[in-house]
């Protein structure tokens, strides 16, 4: 890369353009994963061999181009002001911040450290991002690599802060052995530390996918989707009408063995004063049709919740649990506080969440420390975004250990184990009526996650700290960085 220095210029738009198409195809709603671990490669190479401030605009330009595959998604599907976008422009700020760390150290002549320190700043971020924002680990590049199973087992450590550092890593390593003034030494340790990272992950994601949790009777479950419109007031025709839909389903699932069945999220509207006689209707089909129900509903009263209720074919009264994670702008309704927890019929605890919820790996976490063998989670999704949620939704199971069944209704129905394996998925889109029937066995596999949290991202605060700390040290002779 000799000729960078002679034409910094050049090589920074080329930069651009690589990183902003890879990252473009290679993260958003829809992903080529192999692309994810390219996407950062261009700029790292060239950041050592530019200045600070042309090394800041390189970075925030090319990820600034990729990110433009959710401008549609935000102001389209989400119909949210062009103000949201800044949230993108935030995310190119905090990779622009991980380059030029990288960058200042790898000029320093701190090259191992650079290597390191540059992906644990930006999984720092990542975390940090995820524990502030309404929107949770939503942006998270983790769910690039939700089907490659060997990789994301190492959720089940790390979180999926072990991931935001893994795909910044072998940039990194690759960077450092291509910068001005390096030494031999300097490449043999970083390319041994890249080596022994991918030995470890990859041999932990095979023993964990042979991990066989305590298995318990295998349940078959159906999930329903109907072409319906959602939110409909019980007290208009309409309400009725989705009951009278839903009601064919259930029992057409029943008919095929189902044992439990996960309606969507929201499909009727209802008073609190009108709730029992909706509820007691829910109960009787449950009853009837000897099967556990799965319902989502948006109750309006002295504070209004998205709701799932889960209903007993023995008659219990039906377990409640309200939605913790709202979407700003969309959902104006009162957040819940409690866990949905209840027995399932061979001694298992099962749980409940609802959509977003599945955004934020504290509160799945919370399930896995309560010994959930099974989620069941009614959500509604966009469209375009079913396999994005679908995947964030396989994730959290792999973190906890725990089996999912998801009603992505206008996305995607999926069904998947302890391990991150699809069992069953369906389209489901929103002019379509759809009824996914598989099984699942209920099982906790138990992880190192659900035990110490978020430890590495701990660690991955403090090794930027310590990167940012060895900035203020008397700097080493100058490597051959050029200026442009």
């Amino acid at each position: 890369m000799d000729s960078v220095s002679d034409h910094p210029r050049r090589y920074a738009v080329l930069a651009i353009l690589l990183t902003g198409a890879a990252l473009y195809f290679g993260s958003g709603l829809n992903t080529l994963p192999a692309l994810t671990w390219l996407a950062p490669v261009p700029i790292f190479l060239v950041a050592p061999w530019l200045s600070a401030r042309s090394a800041a605009v390189t970075a925030f330009a090319g990820w600034s181009l990729g990110l433009a595959n959710l401008w549609r998604y935000l102001l389209t599907d989400l119909e949210l002001p062009p103000a949201a976008l800044a949230f993108l422009l935030l995310l190119a700020g905090v990779f622009t911040l991980t380059v030029l760390l990288f960058r200042a150290l790898a000029v320093r002549r701190h090259f191992v450290l650079a290597a390191v320190v540059a992906p644990a700043c930006w999984a720092a971020c990542d975390y940090l991002i995820a524990t502030v924002s309404p929107h949770g680990a939503f942006t998270s590049l983790a769910y690039t690599q939700a089907e490659v199973r060997p990789v994301i087992q190492l959720v089940s450590l790390t979180g999926p802060w072990g991931i935001s550092f893994l795909l910044m890593l072998p940039a990194a390593v690759l960077a450092i052995c291509c910068a001005p003034g390096v030494r031999r030494q300097a490449v043999l340790r970083a390319s041994a530390g890249l080596l022994v990272v991918a030995v470890g992950v990859f041999s932990y994601g095979s023993w964990r996918l042979n991990d066989v949790p305590p298995a318990h009777a295998q349940v078959r479950i159906a999930i329903v989707s109907e072409s319906t419109d959602d939110d409909s007031n019980w007290a208009s025709p309409g309400g009725p009408s989705i009951l009278a839909n839903y009601t064919r389903a259930i029992e057409a699932a029943a008919w095929q063995g189902a044992q439990v069945v996960l309606l969507p999220e929201k499909i009727i509207d209802v008073q609190s004063s009108a709730l029992p006689g909706l509820t007691d209707s829910f109960a009787k089909l449950a009853a009837g049709n000897k099967v556990v129900l799965v319902v989502g509903l948006t109750v309006f009263g002295e504070q209004d919740h998205n709701r799932a209720l889960v209903f007993s074919p023995d008659g219990r009264t039906p377990t409640a649990y309200d939605k913790h994670h709202l979407i700003p702008g969309i959902e104006p309704y009162a957040s819940g506080d409690q866990l949905g927890l209840m027995d399932g019929p061979d001694g298992e605890r099962w749980g409940v969440l609802i959509c977003k919820d599945l955004d934020f790996p504290a509160l799945s976490r919370q399930y896995g420390k309560a010994g959930a063998d099974l989620l069941l989670v009614p959500a509604l999704d966009f469209d375009t975004d079913g396999w994005l949620h679908s995947r964030m939704a396989l994730l959290r199971g792999v973190e906890n250990g725990i089996p999912i069944a998801r009603n992505g209704s206008k996305g995607r129905l999926t069904l998947t184990d302890q391990h991150g394996r699809l069992v069953s998925e369906l389209p489901a889109a929103s002019n379509q009526s759809v009824t996914l029937v598989g099984d699942l066995n209920p099982g906790i596999a138990r992880t190192p996650y659900t035990r110490w949290g978020d430890w590495f991202a701990v660690l991955s605060i403090l090794l930027t700290v310590i990167g940012a700390s060895a900035l203020v040290r008397p700097r080493r002779r100058p490597g051959g960085a050029a200026r442009a």
